[in-house]
């Protein structure tokens, strides 16, 4: 299993550097052009629109957290579901997971390395993010009026880790469960699109507010307050909780799943 977990990691290594680079450039966009931009960004803060979405544009920990920081976790969210129905689903169709399977590596072994090391390639992908960003904060430090330091941007920046790791492991468990990575992809963007617009419209209008809790993105804090509150650590337990059971759920169905038939899991027994 250990061989199959560096495989796996080795194999999107070139993910790592083109995501984490990527990720350096956007948050180094955004943030380098802040001073120059200060006195519109805050011109922008009465926009009701702008309030009613709840993006602050009047402190730089408000500008920073409504662009780079609540913007980075949609564009993981993009390769999370990619990859991770991509994971199952995809190397079915392939071909390349039946080949695994003649090595006689149990299915459990399989599913756990295939996610362990997608839950490491993001963390290091985030984390190369937040590093990205602590240079951008560093590059205009002496240049805004701002108490966030590069340790707090951080630290805000890995805390979009969980929402990412439960977008990944429901998006594995849509592989292991659709007939075809078609389907298990579309159940997945299905639950990003949903998790943004429902948190958004639930805090845009009221009666939406019933979305809210279905939300991943409602367990994410991005605002300015989370430099000055810290991190809601309940959310991310709620996070992490959410990425055990979809971890859980895709290796019962992979136990139970017919290689290349495309059926759904259960349509083995049925049919058997």
């Amino acid at each position: 299993m250990l061989n199959l977990l560096w495989h796996e990691i080795r194999s999107r290594r070139n993910a790592i550097i083109g995501w984490g680079i990527g990720l350096i450039l956007f948050g180094l966009m955004y943030t380098v052009i802040y001073p120059e931009m200060e006195d519109q960004m805050a011109g922008l803060a009465d926009l009701s629109i702008y309030q009613a979405m709840g993006i602050e544009m009047a402190t730089f920990e408000g500008y920073l957290g409504s662009t780079v920081i609540g913007i980075m976790p949609i564009l993981l969210g993009v390769y999370a579901v990619m990859t991770a129905t991509t994971t199952l689903a995809g190397e079915e169709e392939d071909g390349t997971l039946e080949m695994i399977l003649t090595t006689r590596l149990p299915r459990l072994h399989i599913v756990v390395a295939k996610g362990l090391a997608l839950l490491i390639v993001t963390a290091i992908i985030v984390a190369i993010a937040g590093l990205g960003n602590m240079f951008g904060l560093s590059i205009i430090a002496n240049q805004i009026t701002t108490t966030v330091t590069g340790g707090q941007v951080f630290a805000v920046v890995m805390s979009s880790l969980p929402l990412i790791w439960a977008l990944l492991m429901l998006s594995l468990f849509f592989g292991a469960i659709f007939p075809n990575r078609r389907m298990a992809m579309m159940a997945g963007f299905l639950v990003l699109i949903f998790g943004y617009f429902g948190e958004n419209l639930g805090g845009m209008v009221e009666s939406m507010e019933v979305l809210k809790p279905f939300s991943l993105f409602t367990y994410f804090d991005s605002s300015s307050a989370v430099f000055a509150d810290g991190i809601a650590f309940g959310n991310v337990a709620v996070l992490l909780i959410i990425a055990a059971i979809g971890f859980g759920l895709a290796i019962v169905s992979f136990q139970r799943r017919d290689v290349t038939v495309g059926n759904w899991p259960w349509q083995r027994v049925r049919l058997g």
